[in-house]
C-alpha cells in the first residue's frame, strides 16, 4: 500500500470513529447534568449561606423552572442577574453550589451557560428529588449576591 493510500485509509478511518463516537455520545442524553445522581445520592445540606437580608450586591432571580419537573427529561432552567445602581455583572465571579453532601461545586460545568445576564440551559436535568443550588455572583464593584434556586423533580 502506498504512502497516500496509506493517508486516505487512516483518514478514513478516523472520520468513521468521530461519527461513531459523536452519534454514541447523543444517544445517551441531550442533556445537561445539573445535578448527577451521584451528587442526588448525598445527604442534603443545610449549610447554605443566602439570605433574606437588604444587599447592594447584583439580585438572582429564578425566572424557570416555576414548577416540578420530570426527572431525568430535559426542562429549561434560567436564573437572571440584574446589576444594581447600573454596576455591571462579573460573570467570571458566578459560582453554583449543590446543597448537598459538603455542598458540590458545579460551577466549572454549567459555565458554558453563565453570562452577565445570567444561567440559561435550554436543556438541563435532574434525577428525581429536591434540590437548592446555592448561586452567588458579584457585580464589577465586587459587592456579591447569594441566592437558593430550587428545583423539584418527580
Amino acid at each position: 500500500m502506498g504512502r497516500i493510500a496509506r493517508r486516505q485509509f487512516f483518514s478514513s478511518a478516523l472520520f468513521s470513529f468521530g461519527v461513531i463516537a459523536t452519534r454514541g455520545a447523543r444517544a445517551q442524553g441531550n442533556g445537561v447534568w445539573v445535578v448527577t445522581s451521584q451528587e442526588a445520592a448525598l445527604p442534603v445540606s443545610h449549610a447554605s449561606k443566602a439570605g433574606r437580608s437588604i444587599t447592594r450586591g447584583p439580585a438572582i432571580r429564578q425566572i424557570s423552572p416555576a414548577a416540578q419537573v420530570a426527572a431525568n427529561l430535559p426542562f429549561e432552567l434560567k436564573v437572571e442577574f440584574a446589576g444594581r445602581g447600573g454596576e455591571k455583572i462579573n460573570p467570571a465571579s458566578a459560582q453554583v453550589v449543590v446543597l448537598r453532601g459538603n455542598n458540590v461545586d458545579v460551577t466549572s460545568r454549567l459555565k458554558p451557560y453563565i453570562t452577565a445576564n445570567g444561567i440559561e440551559i435550554p436543556n438541563a436535568m435532574v434525577p428525581a428529588g429536591i434540590y437548592a443550588l446555592q448561586v452567588a455572583v458579584s457585580d464589577a464593584g465586587g459587592r456579591q449576591s447569594i441566592a437558593n434556586v430550587e428545583i423539584e423533580a418527580h
